[in-house]
């Protein structure tokens, strides 16, 4: 949450899985403090649920080398490899 220039915002995400998809609602709730009245905003996205260990194969596939996975160097995980051409 949120205060600023008279008004409280609240966001949240709800997230609705159909196998290796998922559908993103981002909920932005907007709240004039002087008179009450509240909008609301909102947001829909689909994406590609894929696993990690998926993805560095999906890397290896695409051509990719020296695939690996870094951790602590981020709050996630980051993916790396190397291409020649």
């Amino acid at each position: 949450m949120r205060i600023e220039k008279g008004k409280r915002y609240l966001l949240f995400q709800v997230w609705d899985f159909d196998g290796e998809q998922y559908d993103l609602a981002f909920f932005f709730v907007e709240e004039d403090l002087s008179s009450s009245m509240v909008k609301t905003h909102l947001m829909r996205s689909r994406y590609y649920a894929v696993s990690i260990t998926r993805l560095l194969e999906l890397m290896r596939q695409a051509g990719f080398r020296n695939v690996r996975r870094l951790d602590n160097a981020f709050y996630q995980p980051i993916l790396v490899g190397t291409r020649t051409d």
